[in-house]
């Protein structure tokens, strides 16, 4: 069997989804979903796609290695790496339907088959940062039946900024950060896990302020309290709360991880498949923290079909913790309809694996071709 073709294409999701297709010879297909962003589709058919055509598409980590070692320089992160997963994805996607076992197989089996969600429900209800609106947003996760809810806590507090640049929070800022947590907690009780994200904003001695202050509210984790650049600095503040320090998600290929990991500078990894390097990636990823026992989470802003991909890697892994749904992404109303499988993908709050060939789940061709972004087609087109 030989690589023919490996096409891509976008659909405008609530970010740009960058979705890849590999044909082969013998007419089987392998899909995946790159890494959201722009310019993404036109490095995997302009750089990857050369790099692929003749090859026999069952060598997933040898055609991993060749496409880093023909990008070498540009796939440390960013755009080419996060082509290189999709195509990867597609690949083990391609292999599972080829030897009829799901992908989880192909890892080495399955240590569950429902994975725990936390839904990260962004800001307040209709986007408002007031302890109403937190209160509001959290008891709508819930009913929706997630046990854990997670919010964006960085912006929540502009108004009351003393500098918008130094990485510093005002007293005011950490005041009105605490009464919406705290708004959040009381709405839902003390059995709902809630997590809080700093997207790597603030300074060290201001994130331990602001950690002092949520310690009492039992978070699940706070999320890249610091810029993720500096692993030391990543580590005072593990060091210095009681509050688990998550991170992970801006960071790549085990050569980004391994410090972080050996040095223990956080107390759970926070992976993104799509970004990481792939689903075998992300894997030995989760497999050297787990000589650590450090928990593995993953992390997702791609479609469902990504966030399958994402499933078979949590499954296959020892030291999961939970997984992440973009619940922020419930404007899109057609996301759950764009791919099919044969069971409902999230059931009580939790996300079922798919057990079918491959990812176990294909496209719905008419929802996915009327959300094309503009300028793109289908793959056939």
């Amino acid at each position: 069997m030989k690589i023919t073709n490996v096409k891509a294409t976008t659909l405008k999701g609530y970010k740009d989804w960058n979705f890849v297709r590999i044909e082969t010879d013998e007419g089987i297909m392998g899909l995946g979903e790159a890494h959201p962003g722009e310019g993404i589709t036109d490095v995997i058919v302009k750089r990857l796609k050369p790099l692929l055509v003749g090859k026999d598409p069952l060598n997933v980590e040898p055609l991993y290695h060749h496409m880093i070692g023909r990008t070498i320089g540009q796939s440390v992160g960013g755009t080419m790496l996060g082509a290189i997963g999709g195509v990867e994805t597609a690949l083990w996607d391609l292999a599972g339907k080829v030897l009829s076992v799901p992908i989880y197989q192909l890892l080495g089996g399955k240590y569950r088959d429902r994975l725990r969600l936390y839904a990260d429900v962004g800001r307040g209800s209709g986007g408002i940062d007031t302890p109403q609106a937190w209160a509001q947003r959290a008891r709508e996760g819930v009913a929706d039946g997630y046990q854990a809810i997670k919010f964006d806590i960085d912006h929540s507090a502009d108004e009351l900024q003393h500098d918008p640049v130094n990485r510093g929070l005002s007293l005011a800022e950490l005041n009105k950060m605490t009464t919406l947590v705290a708004a959040v907690r009381e709405a839902i009780g003390d059995d709902i896990d809630v997590c809080i994200d700093c997207h790597g904003l603030y300074n060290v001695r201001d994130v331990l302020l602001l950690a002092q202050r949520l310690e009492p509210f039992n978070l699940m984790f706070l999320e890249d309290p610091v810029p993720p650049e500096n692993i030391d600095a990543m580590g005072k503040v593990t060091a210095s709360t009681s509050i688990p320090i998550c991170t992970g998600e801006w960071v790549h290929r085990r050569d980004g991880f391994r410090r972080l990991i050996q040095e223990q500078a956080c107390d759970m990894l926070h992976v993104d498949v799509s970004a990481a390097g792939g689903i075998l990636e992300a894997k030995k990823i989760a497999d050297l923290a787990d000589l650590y026992y450090m928990p593995f989470a993953a992390h997702n802003i791609v479609s469902p079909l990504g966030m399958v991909a994402a499933a078979h890697v949590s499954a296959a892994v020892r030291n999961f913790h939970s997984m992440e749904l973009p619940y922020h992404a419930d404007q899109v109303s057609w996301r759950w309809e764009l791919i099919q499988s044969k069971e409902t993908l999230i059931q009580d709050g939790q996300f079922v694996v798919p057990d079918g060939p491959g990812l176990g789940v294909e496209l719905n061709e008419t929802i996915f071709r009327a959300h094309l972004k503009q300028g793109y087609s289908f793959f056939d087109d």
